[in-house]
């Protein structure tokens, strides 16, 4: 078999950054050496070596939102076009329909190679959030997002997460036969049900149901249905704690409004997973999730999941049947369905199983095998052209 040589452009790879670089480090772990040969293009090169080659390119930092993410500059990085000829790709991968993903379509048009990309990110939620105050927003959007969409039109196959992202993406104009639903992955080792601790919050929680939200603390993850969350839980069930883990410039608010909750700051690693199962019930508002890799790992861990029914998430839970779906922002719902589960030792027994076992059958090395072998059929497909 043929080694292939595949150039990914991706915008960042800071290992465990976002559910996007978490998505693409499970992959770069299973490239199979021996039949995949990768480069890399990226703006942000990883702190840990690669045993492939990562090209930095240009890049300006983004004077909004988080530091942690900066805007490719292809076109200045005057070696690029050099790098890929000499490396001859027979595929080219992006990440995000940024300023590198419009330059691979380019460039693989330009010499008739296939290119595939993963819709990892809901772009058209993040403007109710950061822009919604603008003068004439919406039609500015319009007309972004139908740029964006053009990108995802342009690219011979589209990586969707679930179903829904998938009917999405048709409305935009996306050819249903180029989109491939291709889901998510967790490691149900690490986050298991095992790792348990009753004293993982201090020994003065130790007789409180936890209910555990996980997410950067930012404003699209709709940490206002969370502060409302805690409100009905201090007035009517003391014998809940909510616990929030993360970090995000929504902390200080978060803080103020939910005084008795817990904050752990980021966590990683076994700390991370034994947060989660060391928790009752997950809890999830976020409206702008094309998957939501944190309820895949909750569920691993054996909590049934509470989210909103949008995107990702709630496509997840409707798979599984593991936890309940609510409508977006409505606070009295996310209760009562949490409720439901705390109060119904055998509902929740049986939701906790259904939601480990639904976990057991998501695993990153069958999915990025697929991957793999779509690799291989476009490139044969393109070749057969």
């Amino acid at each position: 078999m043929a080694k292939l040589k595949v150039a990914y452009f991706l915008d960042v790879m800071t290992e465990d950054l976002d559910g996007v670089s978490i998505t693409m480090h499970q992959i770069i772990k299973r490239l199979p050496q021996g039949n995949i040969e990768p480069i890399f293009i990226t703006p942000q090169p990883p702190e840990q070596t690669l045993p492939y080659p990562v090209y930095k390119c240009p890049s300006w930092q983004i004077p909004f939102g988080s530091k942690d993410y900066r805007y490719a500059r292809p076109k200045k990085m005057k070696n690029l076009d050099k790098i890929l000829d000499e490396f001859s790709p027979d595929l080219l991968h992006f990440s995000s329909p940024s300023e590198l993903g419009k330059y691979a379509i380019h460039y693989a048009k330009a010499n008739g190679l296939p290119v595939t990309t993963i819709y990892h990110t809901h772009y058209p939620s993040f403007a109710q959030y950061y822009l919604r105050f603008v003068p004439g927003i919406n039609a500015i959007t319009e007309r972004v997002m139908n740029h964006l969409y053009w990108l995802y039109r342009s690219v011979d196959k589209v990586f969707a997460p679930t179903p829904s992202m998938k009917s999405y993406l048709i409305g935009k104009g996306v050819n249903a036969g180029k989109i491939e639903i291709w889901g998510r992955g967790v490691d149900s080792a690490r986050f298991n049900p095992g790792l348990r601790d009753i004293d993982f919050f201090g020994a003065s929680y130790r007789s409180q149901k936890k209910v555990l939200f996980v997410s950067r603390l930012v404003k699209e993850k709709e940490p206002e249905t969370l502060m409302r969350l805690y409100k009905l839980f201090a007035q009517k069930r003391p014998d809940v704690t909510m616990v929030v883990v993360g970090g995000g410039p929504m902390r200080p608010k978060l803080e103020r409004a939910m005084p008795k909750a817990v904050f752990t700051g980021k966590l990683t690693g076994q700390d991370l997973a034994k947060a989660y199962a060391s928790s009752d019930v997950f809890v999830f508002p976020s409206t702008t999730e094309t998957f939501g890799n944190v309820v895949l790992e909750a569920m691993s861990s054996g909590l049934p999941v509470v989210a909103a029914n949008a995107g990702g998430p709630g496509d997840i839970i409707r798979l599984s049947n593991a936890g309940a779906v609510v409508e977006p922002r409505k606070e009295q719902q996310f209760f009562e369905e949490i409720i439901k589960l705390l109060d119904d030792p055998t509902y929740y027994s049986k939701q906790s199983n259904m939601a480990r076992n639904y976990a057991l059958s998501q695993n990153w090395d069958d999915l990025c095998r697929d991957l793999f072998e779509i690799y291989r059929s476009e490139i044969e497909s393109k070749n057969a052209k």
